[in-house]
C-alpha cells in the first residue's frame, strides 16, 4: 500500500484531483501476482479523457516490477449518476478513497 500511496502523491502533484479511488482486486484485498492496480481519478473538468489518462499514467510512474497501473479519469459531473454495472459505478460504490480534496 505504501507504493500505491507514492503513486497517489505523484498524481496529486500532476493534477488537481477532487478524489482518487483505488478499486478492483487491490481495493478488495484479493490481488494476485497477475493483478494490476486500478485507480480512478476524479477531476472538476476533463476536456480530453483519453489524453488525461495517458498524462496521469506517465505521471504516476511505476509501482513495482511486473505490477501494472490502470488509471481512469472522470469529470465530477460524470460521477453524479453512475450507471449500475459500469466500472464507474463499482469504483464509486466499492472502491477505497485514497485522497479527497476538502
Amino acid at each position: 500500500m505504501e507504493d500505491i500511496q507514492k503513486v497517489v502523491t505523484r498524481i496529486i502533484e500532476a493534477a488537481n484531483p477532487r478524489k482518487i479511488i483505488l478499486f478492483g482486486s487491490y481495493a478488495r484485498g484479493e490481488e494476485t501476482p497477475d493483478s494490476d492496480v486500478d485507480i480512478m481519478v476524479i477531476e472538476d473538468t476533463v476536456k480530453h479523457q483519453g489524453m488525461e489518462m495517458v498524462r496521469l499514467r506517465k505521471a504516476a510512474g511505476r509501482i513495482a516490477p511486473g505490477v501494472g497501473i490502470d488509471i481512469m479519469v472522470y469529470a465530477t459531473e460524470k460521477t453524479l449518476n453512475p450507471v449500475p454495472g459500469t466500472v464507474l459505478y463499482w469504483a464509486l460504490s466499492e472502491g477505497k478513497v485514497l485522497y479527497e480534496c476538502g
